[in-house]
């Protein structure tokens, strides 16, 4: 079911729903309101009719009778009325009426008892009816003046109940026998009313659901033409079009946020497939370096008769070569591994000052012959609870990286500090960088080099600050490099979960340890100022 025929269905419910149930408690309102109104004359009437009996002596006169109404005396639709003694006897009926008899509803002047009957020609009609002491003849209650008011706007004369009009009434109406009279008339117009009324509630109410759904089925339409177009530009998407970006004119707000993390979607894909798309070419030329040494060595070996240390020497150098291959296979393998996410966290407590400075060993004579200064500034009693195998491999690419690019008679900075977050930082800086701000945002990335004729190759082959990236991501950490003044800094943050323990800390700050190491001079240990800030 489409986005469009779910909006119309609730649309449609929901106003059908509420119309109908507006319409039926107007309906209920309206009706009520006529009945009120119907019921408001037919007590009238009954109290108009009661004015007309009087008591004359022991006998009960019914002026009405004398003289028939047309609404009771008239063949179509006539009216009824029927008058009762207390005694049950029928004191007068309308002609109309015939035999049967109405039924004796007992009001009274002030509220008449009023019900639904069926009259006797068969009509459904209303009846009112009250029971009261006839007036003697000519006996009626005096009509009270107008009330006066006073300045203030109060009744004048309203003080004193003593001077209440209705007191001066004094007859003896308990002698009286009680009359009944009840009045009936049919509800035909009413019924009528009331059916006309329905109609046009119920008219009115699907003109008004059609004229809502056919604008709200065009609002609809209208409005989501943006997502048909997004559809169709998300249709043609494919290999070849990853450069393209979506854009829609007129689009609602909530799209916006859609489409800007559509066109982030792109842009990711875009240099996903494009780094795919070089993968194979850059693997092929970091491969097919070593393999042409391996051959070429091999085939002057063969060229002709040669002595026993000269096939050894080029035995020597072919195996150098291959274990270069297989180091870049290797480092692909661990990428994608951690890529895959086949790799596995094995935790272990690991003391990082004595880790950096044992993994620095295999460097260190690198670093005498090329004449660098090292200098280390450590913080004691660093105690990790991280993968000690992986944290190795991210030590020995940075410190690899780092003699291998810093220039000769340089230095090399090692150090540790925590941040205000309380996150371990250990970074590694070396002089004599070339590398660009913009060239050093591709350090991390797969074959990148900083030759870009990459005379290096069989030397580097670019994947040693990628594998690091990952290793270090698998971590849950981060890495930063940065070019500053010529110094490249690859600064690693660790979190601090991973700190077991920093014993000691605040009294080694003051006592931090400097190896600086020259070309014709051993390690040498000095003090250095208290500063804990990455050189």
């Amino acid at each position: 079911m489409t986005l469009r025929t779910r909006l119309l269905l609730g649309i449609c419910t929901t106003i059908i729903v509420t119309l109908s149930a507006t319409h039926y408690g107007m309906f209920v309102l309206m009706k009520r309101q006529l009945l009120t109104e119907f019921d408001d004359a037919l007590a009238a009437k009954a109290r108009a009719l009661a004015v007309l009996v009087e008591q004359d002596g022991d006998r009960v006169d019914i002026e009405f009778q004398k003289h028939p109404m047309q609404e009771f005396a008239r063949g179509m639709r006539p009216e009824y009325y029927q008058v009762w003694h207390a005694d049950g006897t029928v004191l007068a009926r309308s002609r109309q009426l015939g035999k049967d008899d109405l039924a004796q509803l007992r009001g009274d002047r002030v509220v008449p008892q009023i019900k639904s009957v069926v009259l006797p020609d068969g009509r459904g009609g209303r009846a009112a009816g009250i029971s009261f002491r006839p007036n003697m003849e000519g006996e009626l209650p005096p009509v009270s003046p107008p009330p006066r008011r006073d300045p203030n706007g109060r009744i004048a004369g309203m003080e004193d109940d003593d001077n209440d009009a209705l007191d001066l009434d004094e007859s003896d109406y308990a002698s009286r026998p009680l009359v009944t009279l009840v009045v009936a008339r049919d509800t035909q117009d009413l019924d009528a009313s009331l059916a006309k009324l329905t109609w046009l509630l119920a008219g009115s109410g699907l003109l008004a659901t059609v004229i809502i759904l056919g604008v709200l089925a065009w609002l609809v339409t209208q409005n989501l033409r943006p997502l048909q177009s997004l559809a169709r530009q998300i249709g043609a998407v494919n290999e070849q079009t990853l450069n393209q970006r979506f854009a829609l004119k007129n689009a609602p707000g909530e799209l916006h946020p859609i489409v800007v993390r559509l066109n982030g979607l792109m842009t990711c894909l875009e240099t996903a497939f494009q780094r795919e798309k070089t993968f194979t070419a850059d693997v092929a030329h970091e491969l097919r370096t070593p393999l042409a040494g391996i051959r070429s060595t091999l085939e002057v070996s063969l060229s002709r008769p040669r002595e026993a240390d000269s096939y050894l020497l080029s035995m020597q150098k072919s195996l150098r070569i291959s274990e270069e291959t297989e180091t870049i296979i290797s480092t692909l393998l661990s990428l994608s591994r951690i890529e895959a996410g086949h790799a596995k966290l094995e935790t272990d407590i690991v003391d990082l000052c004595s880790l950096l400075q044992r993994m620095w060993r295999p460097f260190e004579q690198r670093a005498t012959e090329a004449g660098i200064h090292v200098v280390w500034n450590l913080k004691q009693h660093v105690v990790l609870k991280t993968d000690p195998g992986k944290l190795q491999m991210v030590i020995a690419n940075l410190f690899d990286n780092a003699t291998s690019y810093v220039d000769r008679g340089g230095d090399i900075v090692i150090a540790t500090c925590f941040d205000d977050a309380a996150n371990l930082h250990f970074s590694v800086v070396n002089s004599g960088c070339s590398l660009t701000n913009d060239q050093v945002k591709h350090a991390c990335d797969r074959f990148w080099r900083g030759d870009a004729a990459r005379s290096a190759t069989g030397l580097h082959s670019g994947l040693g600050l990628a594998l690091t990236r990952r290793i270090v991501q698998f971590l849950d950490g981060q890495i930063g490099i940065s070019v500053k003044n010529s110094r490249f800094t690859a600064d690693i943050q660790l979190p601090s979960t991973c700190i077991e323990a920093t014993d000691d800390m605040a009294n080694d700050s003051e006592d931090e340890m400097a190896v600086g190491l020259r070309s014709s001079e051993s390690l040498t240990v000095r003090t250095l100022a208290t500063d804990h800030s990455v050189v």
